[in-house]
């Protein structure tokens, strides 16, 4: 978790240089949001020489992660600003499969910076639209029991890999003082690009099994809302 407090830093450093950039007199406001986040994550890429060790309860499958989203944005002109983003989602739940069962644990963090265009107005709904990009990583926790002939075959496997990664999206916030905005929407497409990767599966009798993911653009969209501070 250092590492991607570190990471953090580092996605708000060019929102710091690009405010330091405007005269004093004429900075405008920076906004700090926070708030839920639900990211519908696409499953694990499908696997070369896949066997019925996990089947697709685990591929493929679509699943919704809850967390949180941080942003900090800072205004170069009144409509365009720079914006560091950082949000955590996880899920972890079980699933039966015949003759047994499983669980799966998902956790995906986005480290994203880029341009927001935000269209203020004389209401107080007030929509943006924003180009992220940086860095996810993706770990799935994967262990899965079958009663078979002879007792229980029980397999497991863990990855873990840091990807490219972007949001394109936008949202809405209204206005409730001077201080304060409800963000009511906000949508991002977040792909992440994983690439090919190697892991041990632990199969049943402790047998570990090499096994190879294939590299895929995983497509998911991350849901917010929550509260912005000026």
């Amino acid at each position: 978790m250092r590492k991607f407090l570190w990471l953090l830093l580092l996605a708000l450093l060019p929102v710091q240089l690009a405010w330091a950039q405007v005269p004093q007199g004429d900075r405008p406001r920076a906004e700090i949001f926070f708030g839920y986040s639900n990211l519908q994550a696409e499953g694990l890429p499908g696997e070369e020489g896949q066997d019925d060790s996990f089947d697709d309860e685990v591929f493929g499958e679509r699943a919704g992660l809850n967390g949180f989203n941080a942003a900090l944005t800072g205004y170069i002109t009144r409509r365009f600003g720079i914006t560091g983003d950082f949000s955590f989602n996880q899920n972890d739940r079980d699933f039966t499969v015949p003759g047994g069962r499983g669980s799966l644990n998902t956790r995906v963090i986005n480290v994203l910076g880029g341009p927001t265009v935000k269209f203020f107005n004389d209401s107080r709904v007030t929509p943006f639209a924003r180009a992220l990009f940086g860095i996810a990583n993706t770990r799935f926790e994967a262990e899965e029991e079958r009663n078979v002939a002879g007792g229980t075959r029980r397999s497991s496997f863990t990855t873990n890999a840091t990807d490219f990664a972007m949001a394109l999206g936008g949202g809405v916030d209204v206005k409730l003082n001077d201080r304060v905005d409800l963000r009511v929407l906000q949508v991002d497409y977040n792909p992440v690009f994983l690439r090919d990767r190697s892991i041990q599966v632990l199969g049943g009798a402790g047998a570990v099994i090499p096994q190879r993911l294939e590299g895929q653009r995983q497509d998911n969209i991350r849901l917010s809302f929550g509260v912005v501070f000026r």
